[in-house]
């Protein structure tokens, strides 16, 4: 064994661990980069330190020019078959590769003159650069100065991972010395003004000239260069989109340094300075926002693709996006193209969606640029939310507001973004692999948008009392699907918020409570009442941690905002009402492990990348791993199938099909959802307004759509069951206790025989018969209990429910007294005057027979 190479191994994560520590007390990237570099100076410098380092730059990646130069290859999205869905190519307006002799000098000069004005001078690491940002940082104490090169920062965007640490600090620094020894400046700064994150998923000079300014990078003038040269520290906080008054900071800045510096004359400067440079920024960003080159599909490969380089394979944000656009990759993703088209004609069919009057049926967003007669020009933006007709007709209302006698509208770009919105996914749960997808109805509007299905956190409603509390409940609390609970008025005592008394959604109904009931009709019927008292009886952490193991990355533990904790452990927590909520996509999934057995797979939309060379760069492994027993995912799924074929979600029914699933309304009606699965697909849909709105349109509109899409998919399939597992026996219970029916009780209800066979997990069907069913004697003409003066022939047996949870009529709304199902049918009460009032003894009058006496008193019955 290597001794002194395992010491240097073990010095080396030491550091590591130590700058770890440093850079979460720091946290600036100025800060990091001065304290790297003394730290490097001092490594250097002390021969006990020189083992370390040269373990370090030892193990520093091999350094060519091509492993600098961004490769010019298109990249193919492959079906499964190798057949091409889609190219990413070199000609992307986001990412062109230009050679230093078509860029501009002042547009050079202005990125050297913020980033690295001795750049012609050193020789990769700038030493007057690190003591000056010292000097200016401790000086100023906001820590806004950097030292990091430009060759240390192609180093950084095309070599190394992104990973933070003492040895890519030093790494990055030796290689960018390196780099200057075989590359001349100018070819140094061509890579960096082509490799450089400029916002807004640009990269590189070119791609960000098109981008804000809709010109050729040859065509910038020196203000618009400063301004694309200002965005390269921050390009959130630089956004001259979205937050011009930073970039306009950063921008002036520029400008003093290239006067200073002698790079423009004073006459420049001014004329710069002048230049009405954001109004073009609005204009041109109008025109961009509308164009999209990709299906939501493809922008959500690109993503995955890109955050697996990074975390699997160690790439800079930058480096995965270079790659995936100019590499010649082959990406082979999931999706079916056959059951996307279905999906994609079911989304554009307007007639599956509402259109009623009474709902808003577009988002309108209009902007308008607009130039007064004295060159000043003022943009404008509106966002409301009405139907098509009226946005039309407001569009003018606001032009001849906006535009004065004088005036003159350069540029308006309307939106119409129709309401309410949707999003589907469908996915093989077998394999995890999402097979189509849509994030929004409507036009696209720009690549990396908005998708609904992915990115958008909604809330779930009543989708989460299966995986919430009913899970849980059978999976390892020892519950079964003929558990009784009774849906009566309830009330529970929250630990520090007070009490809270769940509402049904058939509040309103003849019955808005339905009495004693089963786990399976509270799912069957998607009963709150039952559903919280589930999760009461099973406990909020259990029921949190099986939504953790099935994959919810959303759910919020713990939040003070202002001083208020929010979080999403509480007994509602199967009602829905999150935080934040969860993406369709998960919600989905959840579903996807319930039909697949009780085996969770990882979402997936590709299964590998190609390099340029054929060689395998990624391999798309999804996590797996059991989240719940077999007999547990069969017992959810049959009571699920009850919600299809006689339950809230009848309107999905097609063709026979095996389908289980759960509805989702939430109680504001703001999301509807519809999550369900064939012994083929899962799919998921949600319907909702953008920004939340309650609904008062017809509410199946989303499960027409499940059954429109997941019908057409399955025309060609085969029928099949769900399969029944080993370990599922079956009993015969009665529906008001949960446990063994007993005939002539149970089967003799008033209302009907309460007697279903239900299937139960080895080793948990019910050993005990009914105690709620008893049989007793009464007179039928009172109805009532009978006394000794009943005749006999007023005698009859009926069968009576004795309630598990005695009434309390004391706490009812006297307003709205509950009306309950089974109410009528209670067990008397055995107080006295609860007894037959018609049939009592009456003392006769005696009557003497004619001319005699008698001689004792008449006796009666």
């Amino acid at each position: 064994m290597n001794f002194s190479k395992h010491a240097n191994q073990k010095k080396i994560q030491k550091l590591n661990s130590r700058y770890t520590k440093i850079m979460k007390l720091m946290g600036t990237s100025s800060i990091r980069v001065l304290f790297f570099s003394l730290i490097l100076v001092a490594v250097l410098g002390i021969s006990g330190g020189i083992g370390v380092a040269k373990a370090i730059l030892d193990a520093s990646p091999e350094l060519d020019y091509d492993s600098l130069v961004p490769v010019g290859y298109t990249s193919f999205v492959r079906n499964q078959d190798g057949v091409i869905l889609q190219e990413l190519s070199t000609g992307d307006a986001n990412r062109i590769y230009v050679e230093i002799d078509e860029i501009p000098k002042h547009v050079q000069d202005a990125f050297i003159v913020i980033e690295d004005e001795r750049f012609y001078e050193h020789n990769g690491i700038d030493m007057r650069g690190i003591f000056r940002a010292i000097f200016v940082n401790l000086k100023s104490g906001d820590l806004s100065e950097g030292a990091s090169t430009i060759t240390q920062q192609v180093i950084k965007n095309n070599v190394l991972s992104s990973v933070k640490s003492f040895e890519r600090k030093i790494q990055e620094q030796y290689l960018a010395i390196q780099v200057e020894k075989i590359l001349d400046k100018d070819k140094i700064l061509e890579l960096y003004l082509n490799t450089a994150g400029l916002g807004r998923g640009t990269n590189g000079v070119q791609a960000a000239a098109g981008r804000y300014f809709n010109k050729d990078v040859s065509e910038l003038t020196i203000a618009e260069a400063a301004v694309i040269a200002g965005i390269t520290q921050r390009p959130s906080d630089y956004d001259p989109v979205t937050n011009p008054e930073n970039n306009r900071n950063r921008q002036l800045i520029i400008l003093q340094y290239l006067l200073n510096q002698d790079k423009i004359s004073n006459d420049d400067y001014l004329e710069a300075k002048a230049e009405k440079v954001y109004d073009k920024i609005q204009i041109t960003n109008q025109e961009f926002e509308t164009k999209s080159d990709y299906s939501y599909f493809v922008d959500e490969v690109i993503r995955r693709v890109a955050s697996d380089l990074e975390v699997q394979k160690g790439y800079t944000a930058t480096q995965a996006i270079n790659l995936i656009y100019r590499g010649g990759l082959d990406i082979y993703i999931t999706q079916d193209l056959r059951l996307q088209n279905i999906l994609d004609a079911s989304f554009a069919d307007e007639n599956n969606f509402p259109t009623i009057q009474d709902d808003y049926n577009v988002k309108l967003m209009y902007t308008a640029s607009i130039q007064t007669d004295a060159g000043i020009i003022h943009h404008y933006e509106e966002k409301l939310l009405q139907s098509d007709e009226a946005a039309h007709e407001h569009i003018e209302i606001l032009k001849n507001e906006w535009v004065g006698e004088t005036d003159s509208l350069i540029s308006d770009n309307a939106l119409f973004i129709p309401q309410p919105q949707a999003a589907m996914v469908v996915m093989d749960y077998h394999t995890g692999q999402v097979k189509a997808i849509t994030g929004g109805r409507g036009q696209k509007i720009g690549n990396q948008v908005l998708n609904r299905a992915t990115m958008s956190k909604r809330q779930p409603g009543s989708t989460f009392k299966i995986l919430a509390a009913y899970l849980p409940a059978l999976d390892t609390m020892g519950l079964t699907l003929a558990k009784v609970y009774d849906d009566v008025p309830y009330t529970i005592q929250i630990p520090g918020a007070g009490s809270y008394s769940p509402k049904n959604w058939y509040d309103h109904a003849a019955y808005n409570y339905w009495g004693l009931s089963t786990i399976r009709e509270g799912i069957q019927w998607s009963m709150n009442l039952l559903a919280v008292k589930t999760m009461n009886e099973i406990g909020i952490q259990t029921g949190f941690d099986y939504l953790k193991n099935l994959g919810f990355t959303t759910l919020v533990e713990r939040r003070d905002v202002n001083g208020t904790i929010f979080s999403d452990k509480n007994i509602v927590l199967p009602l829905g009402g999150l935080t934040d909520g969860v993406t369709l996509l998960e919600l989905t999934n959840a579903y996807g492990a319930i039909a697949n057995n009780g085996i969770y797979i990882e979402p997936s939309f590709y299964t590998k990348v190609l390099a340029h060379d054929g060689s395998l760069l990624l391999l798309k492994e999804p996590f797996t791993q059991t989240v719940m027993k077999e007999t547990t995912a069969f017992l959810l799924t049959n009571a699920m199938e009850d919600v299809v074929k006689a339950g809230t979600g009848t309107a999905v029914r097609f063709n026979n099909m095996s389908i289980a699933g759960k509805t989702g309304t939430t109680s504001d009606s703001k999301d509807l959802a519809f999550i369900g699965y064939t012994p083929y697909y899962v799919a998921g849909v949600w319907l909702g307004h953008d920004d939340p709105e309650r609904m008062s349109h017809n509410k199946r509109y989303h499960t027409l759509i499940w059954r429109d899409v997941m019908s057409k998919i399955h025309e060609d399939l085969d029928n099949k069951s769900f399969q029944r597992p080993e370990g599922i026996v079956q009993a015969t219970i009665c529906t008001e206790s949960g446990k063994l029916a007993v005939d002539g009780l149970c089967t003799h209800d008033p209302r009907g025989s309460t007697a279903r066979t239900e299937y139960f997990a080895a080793g948990t069907a019910p050993t005990e018969t009914c105690d709620v069913h008893v049989k007793i004697t009464i007179c039928k003409d009172s109805g009532l209990l009978p006394t000794v003066y009943c005749p006999t022939d007023s005698l009859v047996q009926r069968v009576y429910t004795a309630r598990t949870e005695p009434l309390d009529p004391a706490s009812w709304d006297p307003a709205r007294p509950p009306r309950i199902r089974d109410y009528v049918y209670e067990l008397p009460s055995t107080i006295e005057n609860e007894y037959c009032n018609i049939h009592t003894h009456v003392e006769p009058t005696p009557q003497p027979l004619p001319n005699t006496i008698p001689t004792q008193p008449l006796e009666y019955p």
